[in-house]
């Protein structure tokens, strides 16, 4: 009987990781373009300014769009190590989707997917559906929902 070759399936396993990785690397790296800005006055722009707050790590700033805004308690610090799992940030995407406007509310479709590698057969993409509740306040718009990140979690 002929013993098992173990290098064919370390080469199968070692082209299955590389693979995985040059996906997602494409996916978190692709499109550095800027990205175009929505009028501020508008709940689009108002989601758009909130995310990429939270992109750029500037929590006070992300918050600011929260109604109501979260309060300076609250540390910052602990909402940033939330973000992070065993030392690395983990990468994440978001699609603007359908809004709705009804007099001073509205709700705005976000598509966010986290990028997070677990292995050779695991999907390294998660995908949530996130809705945001927003209200009119005099000329600007504020979320009032979710008022969290737990999407990234």
């Amino acid at each position: 009987m002929k013993s098992f070759n173990r290098l064919p399936l370390a080469f199968g396993i070692a082209i299955v990781v590389l693979t995985i990785v040059a996906v997602v690397l494409v996916l978190t790296m692709a499109g550095g373009e800027d990205v175009r800005l929505l009028p501020e006055d508008t709940p689009e722009g108002t989601v758009q300014r909130f995310l990429l707050a939270v992109e750029d790590e500037d929590y006070l700033k992300a918050y600011s769009y929260l109604s109501p805004p979260t309060s300076e308690d609250v540390p910052y610090e602990s909402r940033r190590k939330s973000l992070v799992r065993s030392g690395e940030k983990l990468g994440w995407k978001a699609t603007l989707g359908k809004s709705l406007i009804m007099d001073d509310e509205a709700t705005v479709d976000v598509v966010v997917d986290v990028f997070n590698p677990r292995g050779p057969f695991a999907n390294p993409v998660r995908t949530h559906h996130v809705t945001f509740f927003l209200k009119k306040t005099e000329t600007s718009w504020s979320i009032t929902s979710p008022v969290d990140l737990w999407w990234i979690y």
